[in-house]
């Protein structure tokens, strides 16, 4: 398995697209400081998916975009891609050739790539575990990491032989099941305090749920009960509207016999009432012909009475005058004589008055004797005129006999007429009667029925309220029960006894029932969680237990093997001398120390301190060679790793790199003449203008 190739645009220095083809074999890497060689490198490790910008050479991501240059404008993103042959199979992907690619935005905005499909830095970390190509594994070794490994302040050299050992998934499956356990272990603490409190509020709300339940059933039986008063109160109800609207129904029969029967008589009446009018109207007229003959009767009466009481009696009156002057003059006369005796003794004087007095004395007599002859020829007119009338008379009491003789015929009808009015009048006061009679029965009948259509409604009104209440109270789906034998008074009474058990019972929480299935539900839950949390405690120990196992046996086959290959490889590099590798505390081999023991040709002293620049390297390359004898890596990426050496060390190192570079590829960066003439591909790198790389490439075969 081989880089095959890199493409790299806006990567740090590359603000240019360049592309680098791989060989198998030797690639060098050449070119003066500060033209971007170390840029390739950091290109590899970037799309590696490298996120720690100290090995970037960065104080952050965004750095490792072009930033610009003289007259030239900064990029917005900087993209690597990395192709590599999968001949023999090492990545666990069906691909002969991967490509796996990185893109990064100004923005912050991050893109992976495999095959050019997007995917997630996850999945190119899981694609390369374990194979050693990953970005802090033993293929990519710079100057700088040869003192890392050799110090091991960051767990460098642990690093590398985990990475050997195959045990970092191993590692990362006890990491995560560690991170499991103590998140187990939080929940099971967590779920244990969650528990108390829930059981708690469970035992309330049973508490509270009993009293509940309780009502609950008193309600129950209340409604029962209640259902059972108001159909007991419709019953009764019902036994009084039966009886009433059976005799409403005879009642309403009766009174249409009676509407029936009083039409008739109605008719009978106007029939009666017209003849009796017909029969009034005729006396009327029959009357007024008998007052009419009465009157003219009694004006032909008064008119022959008034014609004879008038002549008569102006005679009369005439003659009654005469009288009164008559006897009047009588009275004058007897004093006017009774005084000539007196006037006789009276003086001359006296005398001629007197005779005058005696003058009027003789008038006086003469005119007595006329008035007396004139009272008597009033009195022969008198009789004469009685004479004369008395054949007026006879005349006129013919005539009124005959009228009265009319009157009297026109009497006898009018009796008789009078007679038939009273028979229609009678008649027809019998028939009143019998309407009277009949409206007075029909008055009593209206009222028998509107007294029991007014019970039938208020019964039947209280039976839509009793049935209303009921629906109020318990909804559309409530049913009237059937009951022959009640007693009201005792259902009441054990009604208000329910109540007042449910007033004793005192206040309900309503959503008791809902509160405790859900917090019991969730007890259970919970206790069913903690169970299973207590297994995955148990699964997750010998999980645990288990990976160290196998972690501990492929860790100590690693290092007992690589531990061989470094004391050979010591004696290799060195010529002589010993080296060799040692467990800080060997009955823990996964967290002990790895020691590095190193005593160059004539060097007493094993200490790593006490080593030179370039006997430190070459221990470093010693050691790294000697893993690479465990588990070749496919690449491996040396970065001025030659640069303390000399040239003798530099021969040694060269000969060894042309050794593996028949199983391993290597890319060399460096400055070292004899290592570039190791390489079988050189790469020129040059700063085309300042801050822009530019690749130029150089093939020896």
């Amino acid at each position: 398995m081989n880089i095959t190739k890199l493409e790299i645009f806006g990567f740090k220095s590359f603000a240019k697209k360049e592309t680098v083809i791989f060989n198998s074999g030797i690639t060098g890497i050449v070119g003066p400081n500060g033209c971007g060689k170390t840029n390739i490198v950091d290109a590899i490790r970037w799309v590696l998916g490298e996120q720690k910008t100290s090995r970037l050479r960065s104080s952050k991501m965004e750095d490792v975009i072009f930033n610009g240059a003289s007259n030239v404008k900064p990029l917005g993103l900087c993209e690597v891609f990395l192709t590599i042959e999968n001949n023999r199979g090492l990545l666990p992907i069906e691909f002969s050739e991967v490509e796996i690619g990185r893109r990064l935005y100004r923005s912050g905005e991050s893109e992976y790539f495999i095959n050019r499909n997007a995917c997630r830095l996850k999945d190119i970390s899981n694609l390369f575990i374990d194979t050693g190509l990953t970005s802090d594994a033993y293929s990519v070794i710079e100057l700088n990491m040869i003192e890392q490994i050799l110090s091991d302040k960051d767990d460098s050299r642990r690093n590398m032989f985990e990475e050997a050992a195959g045990v970092n998934k191993y590692k990362s499956q006890r990491r995560s099941a560690l991170k499991k356990f103590d998140l187990n272990m939080r929940d099971l603490e967590r779920i244990d305090d969650i528990i108390v409190e829930i059981d708690f509020q469970v035992r309330a709300l049973d508490l509270q749920l009993k009293r509940f339940k309780r009502h609950e059933k008193l309600s129950q039986d209340l409604k029962g009960l209640e259902i059972e008063l108001a159909s007991a109160r419709i019953k009764e109800l019902d036994d009084i509207i039966e009886p009433l609207e059976v005799l409403l129904k005879e009642k309403n029969k009766l009174l249409s016999k009676n509407t029936t029967k009083k039409k008739v008589n109605s008719v009978e009446f106007d029939n009666s009432r017209e003849n009796y009018l017909k029969e009034k109207d005729s006396l009327s007229k029959l009357k007024s012909k008998v007052d009419l003959l009465t009157e003219n009767l009694l004006k032909e009466i008064q008119e022959k009475n008034i014609q004879s009481s008038q002549g008569v009696g102006i005679l009369e009156d005439e003659l009654q005058k005469k009288i009164s002057e008559l006897n009047k003059f009588d009275k004058d006369y007897i004093s006017i004589v009774s005084k000539s005796d007196v006037m006789k003794s009276l003086s001359t004087k006296s005398k001629e008055n007197f005779k005058n007095k005696n003058y009027t004395v003789i008038e006086t007599d003469k005119k007595y004797e006329n008035l007396k002859a004139s009272i008597e020829d009033y009195k022969n007119k008198i009789d004469s005129y009685k004479k004369e009338k008395e054949f007026d008379f006879t005349k006129m009491d013919k005539s009124i006999k005959n009228i009265q003789d009319k009157i009297n015929k026109n009497n006898i009808d009018l009796e008789n007429k009078e007679n038939d009015v009273n028979k229609a009048f009678v008649k027809m006061e019998s028939i009143r009667a019998k309407l009277d009679s009949e409206n007075f029965s029909k008055d009593d009948l209206f009222y028998e029925i509107k007294n029991a259509e007014m019970k039938i409604a208020e019964s039947k009104l209280k039976k839509s309220q009793i049935k209303q209440n009921l629906i109020e109270k318990f909804g559309n789906k409530v049913k009237i029960v059937n009951i022959d034998d009640y007693n009201i008074s005792d259902m009441i009474f054990r009604v208000e006894k329910i109540k007042r058990s449910i007033e004793n019972i005192g206040p309900i929480n309503w959503a008791v029932k809902d509160e405790f299935e859900e917090k019991n539900n969730r007890l259970i839950t919970l206790k069913e969680q903690r169970s299973d949390l207590i297994e995955a405690e148990t699964n997750l120990k010998e999980a645990i237990k288990k990976i160290d196992k196998v972690a501990r046996k492929q860790f100590i086959e690693t290092f007992d093997s690589v531990k061989t290959n470094f004391e050979k490889m010591f004696t290799v590099f060195f010529g002589g001398g010993s080296g060799s590798l040692k467990l800080s505390d060997e009955n823990d081999p996964l967290n002990s120390d790895i020691n590095i023991l190193a005593q160059p040709p004539g060097k007493r002293n094993s200490s790593l301190k006490m080593l030179s620049a370039g006997e430190k390297s070459l221990t470093a390359i010693a050691l790294l060679f000697s893993i690479y004898q465990y588990k070749p890596s496919p690449f491996c990426i040396l970065d001025e790793i030659d640069a303390p050496l000399d040239d003798i060390n530099i021969k040694k190192f060269t000969d060894v790199i042309s050794e593996y570079s028949k199983s391993t590829q290597f890319i060399m960066v460096t400055h070292n003449k004899l290592t570039m003439e190791s390489a079988d591909c050189i790469y020129g790198v040059t700063a085309e203008k300042k801050g822009i790389s530019k690749l130029m490439s150089i093939d020896f075969s």
